[in-house]
C-alpha cells in the first residue's frame, strides 16, 4: 500500500512563488557571473539572449554563452595559471530552492574558487519551490495541539507532507535534475563542449564535481553522461564530492558506483552527518529531524527509502558499506561533526549547513585543487539562508490549548468531533449529483444531536487538498479518549493500481473518492492516502468513517455492466476517461503530464530507469483504530434517490438510537435490514474484529458488546441477545419505510 508515488502538489502549491529578499544583484555582478553560471530552465538552455541583465530574473544562458566559456573565459584562466593543469569544478546546488538562492550560492563561491586556482562552473537549476508546502506543515506545529503531537509530530508531518504534495515537488525536482543530461539538455550540451575542448587541449585541465543535497541527483545523471558521450567523452572526473547527498542509494549504485570502481571517478568523497546529529537536526522546528529523514520517509515513493546522505543507509548497504568503510575502501566517508585537520573535516550540524561550513568547503577545495592549504571560505556571506524552508521561518513551540468539542480537552471522555463532506456541484455537468450536500447536512445535524463539534465541507471547498487537510486537522487535534467521525457523500471511482498492493488479478485497481476537482486533473483521494492518515491516529482515539459513495469498500472491482441512471435515481459512480487516467498517473509521478516536452518525457524515463520499482508493502502491522462503514460492496453501486443517498436514508434514523448501545457491526447489519431483501446495494463493515464489537461512536475504552466474529456479508444473521433492542427498532423503521414507499 505504501509503494505508490506521492501525488503532485495542488496548483497553488506547485505555482507558489518564492518570497522576496536576499542580495540585490547589480548589472556588473551578473556580468561577472556569466562565465561561471549556467542557468537551466526545465533542464534546457534558453533561446533568448539578454546581453546585460539587470536582475536575476532577466538572466539567461544560451548556447552562445556556453561557447564563450570555452572560446574566451576558460582559455584566459588556464593561460593565467600555466603550466597547470587547471582544475575545473562543476558545482550543483541543492533542490527545493529558487533561482535567487542558486545565484547567491554562486556569488559566495565563484571568486573563492578562483583564488584557489580553480575555474568554477555553477549549474543553477530551477527547482520547484516549496514555501506553500512548508507553510502548510507549519500549521500543524503551532497552537492548539493537544499533547500527542509533541510525541508523534514527525510521523504525522511525514504523512501530511506526502499527501499535500511534498513527494510531487520532490519528483518534479528529480526530473529537472535528470532533464539537464538527456539529449538536448543544457548539461549535455555543456558536457559536449567541455569534452571537445579537452580533446583539443589535452592535459591542460582536470575535471571535478561537487554536489550539495539534491545536487548529487543532478550529478548522478550528469557524470555518466559526460563520461559516456559518444564524441569526446570526458576522460575522468578526478574527484567527486557530495555534501549531505539526497540521491537515493539505488540511483547512486546504478549510475555512479560503476564509474567509481572503474576509474571514471578518481576519488569519491561523501560528507554526511552521523546519525545522532542527523536526528538532532530540524527543519526550522517544523520537522524534528533532518530534511533527508523527511525525504526518505515521505518524499520518496516508499517509506524509509535508502538515501546516500543518511549514515545508517550508506553503511548498511551491501555494495556501498565496504566501498566506503572497509580497510580496502575506494572512497571517503566523512561523518560530521569531524575535525581531522586534513581533507576530511566538517563541522556542519545541519543538512543545509554543509555548503556554508568553512571546514567542509575548504576540505573539498583541497581535494579539488590538490593544495595543502586554501584561502578561508567566506562562510555566512550569502544574502539570505537558502534552505527550502527559510522563507517560512522557525515554528513556535505549540502552546497548550483546549481543543474544540463537546467536552474540555483532558476530561475523561475526551471530545467528539466530526467532518461531513458533500459534493453535488462537480465541475462537469454530467457528474453532478442531487443528494450529497443534503446528506452531509443531515449527518452533521445528527452528529450535533450526539454532542459532536462538526465541520462541514461542501461542494467547491471539497477539493482533494481541502478534504485531506480537513481529515488531517481532525486527526492532528485529537487526543486519547476522543471520538472522531468522517462522513463523505459524493462520487467514487476506481483507478489503476500503480503499486501492486491490491489483489484483483487482471483488473487490479485502487478505490478512490472523487473530490470536486478530480475530472481531468487526476486529483483523487485513494484508499492508500486514507490508510496513511489512519496509521497516525493517536493511541486511544477512535474514528468511524461513513462513506456514501461507490467503491467505498475494501475491494475494488468495477460493477459490470455499469448502471444506467433511472428516473429519480442516480449512481454515485464516476468512471474515469482515458484523459483522467493519464492525468492520475502523472499526478502520482508515474509519467509526465500530457503535452510535456520531449526533454521532460526523456528525463522522467531516466529517473524511473535509475530507481528500483516500488515493491508492494502491506499496511504496517499494529492496532487499527479506524472503522469504515461503506454504502455498498465494491462490486455494487451506491445510489441516491429523491434528493438523498439510499444508504444515508437508511442509516441516519439508526444513528440516534444506536450510538453507544449497539456494536459497529450490528449497526451495519441493521442498515442492511432497513434496505431489505430487494436492495440494490449492501452496506458493509470494515475494520478489525475487536472494533466490530465496540459500541457505535464510543471511545476506544468502551466495553465491547455483541458478537466478535467475521463481519456481516449482507445475509443478516439472527441477532444475538445484546442486539434484540436493535432488531425491534429495525423492524419498526423498515415497516415505516415500506409504508412511506406505498
Amino acid at each position: 500500500m505504501t509503494g505508490i508515488r506521492p501525488p503532485s502538489p495542488a496548483p497553488e502549491v506547485r505555482t507558489a512563488a518564492p518570497r522576496g529578499g536576499g542580495h540585490a544583484f547589480t548589472k556588473d555582478e551578473l556580468a561577472a557571473l556569466r562565465p561561471h553560471v549556467i542557468l537551466l530552465d526545465d533542464g534546457g538552455l534558453s533561446s533568448t539572449a539578454v546581453d546585460e541583465p539587470r536582475s536575476v530574473e532577466e538572466f539567461t544562458t544560451t548556447d552562445a554563452d556556453v561557447a564563450a566559456i570555452f572560446e574566451t573565459h576558460l582559455p584566459a584562466f588556464v593561460a593565467e595559471h600555466a603550466p597547470g593543469p587547471v582544475p575545473i569544478v562543476i558545482y550543483a546546488h541543492g533542490g527545493l530552492v529558487d533561482k535567487q538562492s542558486g545565484f547567491e550560492i554562486a556569488r559566495q563561491q565563484v571568486d573563492w574558487w578562483k583564488e584557489n586556482g580553480v575555474y568554477p562552473i555553477h549549474f543553477v537549476w530551477q527547482t520547484a519551490f516549496g514555501t506553500a508546502l512548508w507553510d502548510a506543515l507549519r500549521r500543524w506545529t503551532t497552537g492548539g495541539r493537544r499533547g500527542w503531537l509533541d510525541e508523534a509530530k514527525d510521523g504525522f508531518l511525514e504523512t501530511a507532507a506526502r499527501l499535500l504534495g511534498g513527494g510531487g515537488i520532490w519528483n518534479d525536482m528529480k526530473v529537472d535534475a535528470a532533464a539537464a543530461s538527456v539529449d538536448g539538455g543544457g548539461g549535455a550540451r555543456f558536457a559536449a563542449a567541455l569534452g571537445a575542448w579537452i580533446a583539443a587541449h589535452p592535459d591542460e585541465v582536470t575535471v571535478h564535481a561537487v554536489g550539495h543535497s539534491a545536487g548529487s541527483i543532478f550529478h548522478s545523471h550528469f557524470i555518466p553522461r559526460a563520461l559516456g558521450q559518444e564524441r569526446h567523452p570526458i576522460p575522468s572526473f578526478e574527484t567527486v564530492s557530495f555534501l549531505a547527498p539526497a540521491v537515493r542509494v539505488d540511483t547512486f549504485n546504478a549510475k555512479l558506483l560503476g564509474p567509481a570502481r572503474s576509474g571514471g571517478i578518481g576519488r569519491l568523497a561523501v560528507f554526511d552527518m552521523d546519525d545522532d546529529t542527523e536526528r538532532d537536526d530540524n527543519c526550522a522546528h517544523i520537522y524534528n529531524k533532518s530534511l533527508l529523514y523527511l525525504v526518505s520517509a515521505s518524499f520518496e515513493p516508499q517509506k524509509s527509502t535508502p538515501i546516500l546522505g543518511l549514515e545508517k543507509h550508506l553503511t548498511t548497504d551491501a555494495a556501498l558499506g565496504p566501498f566506503f568503510t572497509s580497510p580496502q575502501r575506494r572512497a571517503d566517508l566523512v561523518l560530521a561533526p569531524l575535525d581531522t585537520g586534513a581533507r576530511s573535516t566538517s563541522t556542519a550540524t545541519s543538512h543545509g549547513g554543509f555548503d556554508d561550513d568553512a571546514p567542509t568547503m575548504e576540505s573539498v577545495a583541497k581535494r579539488v585543487s590538490g593544495r595543502a592549504t586554501v584561502t578561508r571560505f567566506p562562510a555566512g556571506e550569502r544574502g539570505r539562508e537558502v534552505h527550502p524552508w527559510s522563507a517560512v521561518g522557525d515554528a513556535a513551540a505549540p502552546a497548550p490549548a483546549p481543543a474544540s468539542g463537546s467536552r474540555e480537552a483532558g476530561s475523561p471522555g475526551g471530545v467528539r468531533r466530526a467532518l461531513c463532506i458533500g459534493i453535488d456541484r462537480y465541475v462537469d455537468e454530467g457528474d453532478r449529483l442531487q443528494g450529497c450536500v443534503a446528506d452531509a447536512k443531515a449527518w452533521a445535524a445528527a452528529f450535533r444531536e450526539q454532542g459532536f463539534d462538526v465541520t462541514e465541507l461542501i461542494d467547491g471547498d471539497a477539493t482533494r487538498d481541502g478534504i485531506l487537510r480537513a481529515i488531517l486537522d481532525l486527526v492532528s487535534e485529537s487526543a486519547p479518549g476522543d471520538v472522531l467521525a468522517v462522513q463523505y457523500s459524493g462520487h467514487g471511482t476506481f483507478v489503476p493500481d500503480l503499486d501492486a498492493d491490491e489483489d484483483d488479478g487482471d483488473v487490479a485497481s485502487d478505490e478512490a473518492l472523487c473530490p470536486v476537482d478530480f475530472r481531468g486533473t487526476g486529483r483523487l483521494v485513494i484508499d492508500d492516502d486514507l490508510a496513511r492518515i489512519w496509521d497516525v491516529i493517536p493511541d486511544g482515539v477512535s474514528l468511524t468513517a461513513f462513506f456514501d459513495s461507490c467503491h467505498s469498500g475494501s475491494a475494488n472491482r468495477a460493477p459490470t455492466p455499469l448502471p444506467q441512471r433511472t428516473a429519480g435515481s442516480r449512481p454515485r459512480l464516476a468512471p474515469l476517461t482515458d484523459r483522467d487516467r493519464t492525468a492520475y498517473r502523472a499526478d502520482r509521478g508515474a509519467s509526465e503530464p500530457g503535452g510535456a516536452s520531449e526533454l521532460r518525457q526523456a528525463a522522467m524515463k531516466a529517473v524511473l530507469a535509475s530507481e528500483t520499482p516500488p515493491v508492494a508493502v502491506p499496511r504496517s502491522a499494529g492496532v487499527r483504530r479506524e472503522v469504515l462503514v461503506s454504502a455498498c460492496k465494491a462490486t455494487e453501486v451506491a445510489w441516491e434517490s429523491n434528493g438523498q443517498g439510499d444508504f444515508t436514508r437508511a442509516a441516519l434514523p439508526l444513528l440516534t438510537s444506536g450510538v453507544g448501545t449497539v456494536s459497529n457491526r450490528a449497526f451495519v447489519r441493521s442498515v442492511v435490514e432497513i434496505l431489505g431483501p430487494g436492495r440494490r446495494q449492501t452496506p458493509e463493515y470494515h475494520g478489525d474484529d475487536s472494533l466490530g464489537a465496540r459500541p457505535l461512536l464510543t471511545p476506544s475504552t468502551a466495553a465491547p458488546i455483541g458478537e466478535t466474529g467475521p463481519a456481516g456479508d449482507g445475509k443478516a444473521p439472527a441477532p444475538l441477545d445484546d442486539d434484540r433492542r436493535t432488531a425491534a427498532v429495525v423492524a419498526i423503521l423498515r415497516a415505516t419505510a415500506d409504508l412511506l414507499e406505498t
